[in-house]
């Protein structure tokens, strides 16, 4: 089980870099980490699918987020014949949109699955991003 939390912890810290990169900077591509059976939930908006929540991404202004923590659990329930399994994830921040001057805090909720046509790639079965009220 240590090599499966290695394996989570190392591909959580990857995803991570990369999500909030793009979605700052290449918006356009974060629909390639989607899969169309992928559910989606913004803020309590719901997407089914990358091409749905591609086309919402597109209408939003350009971001800043900032991370503070992060944190993952693998699924071993999931794991499959090449010995990748889900991953659960939990990342808190602050996210600013447009010129607007104040920072929000928020926390999003990924599961990760597996890609079975990539062994060593992940795509995103689920995600649900929350702005947190003060």
């Amino acid at each position: 089980m240590d090599v499966v939390v290695s394996i989570a912890e190392k591909s959580t810290e990857q995803f991570v870099r990369l999500f909030y990169e793009n979605y700052d900077k290449q918006r356009n591509m974060l629909g390639n980490l989607y899969r169309d059976n992928s559910a989606i939930l913004w803020n309590g908006n719901a997407f089914s699918g990358a091409h749905q929540y591609s086309e919402f991404l597109a209408r939003l202004p350009v971001s800043h987020h900032e991370i503070d923590v992060y944190d993952c659990q693998p699924i071993a329930a999931t794991l499959n014949a090449q010995g990748a399994c889900g991953i659960l994830i939990n990342v808190t921040g602050s996210v600013k949109y447009g010129d607007h001057p104040i920072k929000k805090p928020f926390s999003q909720t990924f599961i990760l699955m597996p890609d079975e046509n990539q062994a060593s790639n992940y795509y995103v079965q689920s995600d649900n991003f929350r702005q947190v009220q003060k």
